[in-house]
């Protein structure tokens, strides 16, 4: 049988659950992990259904989280729907529970909700902006300022954090939400790096909307890449003596992997 994914547990989410077993509240982490679960699951389904494959799932302190390929396949709307659809899972198991009297995780799944819509990485939130962003500014340059203000809302959730542990003994959850946060930022570039890598190189990348640019002679590899998005195919021109040169997308990211991003494209 072949298989779907990977299935990773982060070393954090062991000691976690022992810790709510000691308090007698094993049954309340487990509920919050099953809702959290319905919340991936929500990725996961609208992904599979718009072509895209689910590489790895990431069991974590904070819940799960899905490394998805081939996000270049599906639209830019479909890839919104996508990131949409796990809030969206959430705020309808909101009105459930509500429905069934329980407050408890009534207000676990509200808060999901509204938690992952906050524009930052590694959230739901934070990769509607990429992509909302990315296609005018590059979906790296975009992700190198989202990844710099995720780790700064997670350094901030930290010092709340640890507000929260004076206040109220043995209630870790901003501060283990927020070293998630920045543990995850630290890695979040070179995912997404390594993704629109793969997608600006795809084959079927040529089936999108074409967009020429001109550039000047002394433009590096890494300025022109860091500016593409999954939404068109790239063609760059630039004049030499009267005669205009070309170089196709493929072109630019082959010329990167050979020479780096500090190369010159057309010398």
């Amino acid at each position: 049988m072949k298989k779907i994914c990977k299935i990773k547990i982060h070393p954090l989410l062991i000691p976690l659950f022992l810790f709510y077993l000691i308090q007698g509240n094993a049954l309340l982490f487990l509920g919050i992990l099953f809702f959290v679960t319905l919340h991936e699951i929500g990725h996961c389904i609208t992904a599979v259904c718009f072509g895209a494959k689910i590489k790895q799932i990431w069991f974590t302190p904070v819940g799960e989280r899905a490394i998805i390929k081939g996000l270049e396949s599906p639209s830019f709307l479909q890839r919104q729907i996508i990131f949409c659809s796990g809030p969206l899972v959430s705020a309808c198991m909101a009105l459930i529970c509500m429905i069934c009297g329980s407050t408890i995780f009534a207000g676990f799944n509200f808060i999901l909700c509204l938690f992952n819509l906050l524009p930052f990485l590694p959230l739901d939130g934070g990769n509607i902006v990429l992509h909302w962003a990315g296609k005018k500014y590059g979906i790296l340059r975009t992700a190198s300022i989202l990844v710099k203000i995720g780790r700064g809302f997670g350094y901030f959730l930290m010092g709340i954090g640890i507000l929260q542990v004076i206040l109220y003994p043995f209630n870790l959850s901003l501060l283990v939400i927020g070293c998630y946060i920045v543990y995850s930022n630290k890695k979040e570039y070179l995912q997404i790096t390594y993704q629109t890598y793969q997608a600006l190189l795809a084959e079927n990348a040529t089936m999108k909307q074409v967009e020429q640019i001109y550039t000047k002679r002394d433009v590096k590899l890494g300025e022109l890449v860091e500016r593409m998005h999954f939404d068109r195919y790239f063609f760059y021109c630039s004049m030499k003596d009267g005669i205009v040169e070309w170089k196709s997308q493929k072109e630019i990211m082959e010329l990167l992997l050979k020479k780096g991003a500090e190369a010159y494209v057309w010398k």
